[in-house]
């Protein structure tokens, strides 16, 4: 076999063998495939050729496959019985050769032509750029909703997107994925922060990468780099409603009772949160600890908005909350953006007016339960007494403390306060209308 034509295969091996993301036996299949088409195109395409590369050794065998015959008609498909004999490797071969057999006949690599081999380094490379780049769509379709770290390498006004480049391949954005405003602040060379949200594959080309900075992803992954308790699942992040580039509101628990879920995404001094802020160009953030309570988790999520009653709807999905008269324009927020993302988060429609507007409607309606009037005791708690069947304050002193004690969740003392809470109330009342 010629070493200097093996040689030559094996250079264009290794040197194949630098591009990175392409499984060594992937690779050695590409070559055996390729040479294999390089001795088809030199010897005949009718033929049965085998080609195998010896990993180890580096040492490469070619075979064709004839069939013993009597009279030879083919010479690239058949072998007379005499010559197969006489070109058997062993002795245990040639007795056993007989007409109607495979006869594999090894073939020297230096009778492939030069041609024949530039046409194999040809489809190798094009084989492995194929390869190269199924490999990198994996790779990356495995990162979507991952964040990523690049260089500004092309703002395209034209074309509506940012390019970014991240070391192995570009990415792109479009400016409806960017926060509002910040293009503008875009400089080529830039280091830029995303999210990956979605890998295309594109013909015969690198994969599409396509980023965000506006998802809520993208805030989500911020919180876990930055808080060491979200990335050990120490705290949880249990839901994020963002308007990007003006407020984003984020509910966190914590699974170890000796951590503080809230404390721990704010950091000592807000250190942890204003670096997320910065990122984000100065966006608002809220972090609330999540309640399974609706109504203390709405209560929680409409900050700065204070709540004095509440008003669920179960069917409907949605609540009515009172709030005091001086939160109300911050409970709804410019824009009405605090109300919005308040209902995003708690998954409820919710519904804002003020405590002189509910006063007006407790006048013109009688369908409110003025149980909801009670003072001192919690809004769960007026729920609780409203599902046990309670129409009136009258009822909860007419029935007594021990009914009270019987409604799930009150001990005691719940029952003896919002007896003491009714009592108060229907005093009031009475003062009221001497």
């Amino acid at each position: 076999m010629n070493k200097e034509r093996e040689r030559e295969i094996i250079e264009a091996i290794k040197e194949i063998s630098a591009v990175k993301n392409i499984d060594k036996s992937k690779l050695l299949k590409i070559v055996e495939e390729s040479l294999k088409f390089a001795v088809q195109k030199h010897y005949g395409e009718d033929g049965d050729y085998k080609v195998t590369i010896n990993e180890a050794t580096g040492e490469i065998k070619i075979e064709r496959g004839l069939v013993i015959v009597e009279n030879v008609e083919e010479p690239n498909l058949e072998i007379s019985l005499e010559d197969a004999i006489e070109s058997a490797p062993d002795e245990k071969s040639r007795k056993n050769a007989k007409l109607g057999d495979k006869f594999w006949e090894e073939l020297s690599v230096e009778d492939v032509g030069r041609s024949a081999i530039n046409r194999m380094k040809q489809l190798i490379n094009t084989k492995v750029l194929a390869e190269e780049r199924e490999s990198l769509f994996n790779e990356f379709s495995a990162k979507v909703g991952m964040l990523v770290n690049g260089h500004i390498k092309k703002i395209d006004k034209a074309k509506g997107f940012v390019y970014v480049n991240l070391a192995r391949l570009d990415a792109k954005m479009a400016f409806d994925e960017a926060i509002p405003d910040e293009i503008k602040n875009f400089r080529q060379g830039k280091l830029l922060k995303a999210v990956i949200i979605e890998v295309k594959k594109n013909n015969n080309k690198d994969p599409e990468i396509f980023l965000s900075r506006k998802s809520d992803e993208f805030l989500k992954k911020l919180l876990e780099f930055e808080v060491p308790e979200i990335e050990d699942e120490s705290v949880v992040i249990k839901g994020i409603a963002r308007e990007p580039g003006k407020r984003s509101k984020i509910a966190v628990m914590s699974v170890d009772d000796k951590i503080d879920p809230v404390g721990a995404c704010v950091g000592v001094k807000g250190s942890r949160i204003h670096t997320i802020i910065r990122e984000l160009n100065n966006e608002h953030i809220d972090i609330i600890q999540w309640s399974s309570d609706p109504t203390l988790y709405t209560q929680r999520a409409i900050s700065p908005g204070v709540i004095i009653r509440a008003f669920k709807n179960e069917e409907m999905k949605t609540m009515k909350l009172v709030v005091k008269d001086d939160t109300k324009d911050k409970a709804i927020g410019k824009d009405g953006v605090n109300l919005k993302l308040a209902s995003r988060l708690t998954g409820w429609n919710l519904q804002v007016i003020s405590e002189s507007e509910f006063k007006e409607e407790l006048g013109k309606s009688s369908d409110i339960n003025p149980i909801y009037e009670l003072k001192d005791i919690t809004e769960n708690q007026k729920e609780n007494l409203v599902k046990a069947g309670y129409k009136s304050v009258e009822e909860i002193v007419e029935k007594g403390i021990e009914e009270l004690e019987n409604i799930q969740g009150f001990g005691k003392k719940t029952a003896e306060k919002i007896m003491k809470s009714a009592k108060d109330y229907l005093k009031e009342r009475e003062s009221n209308n001497a």
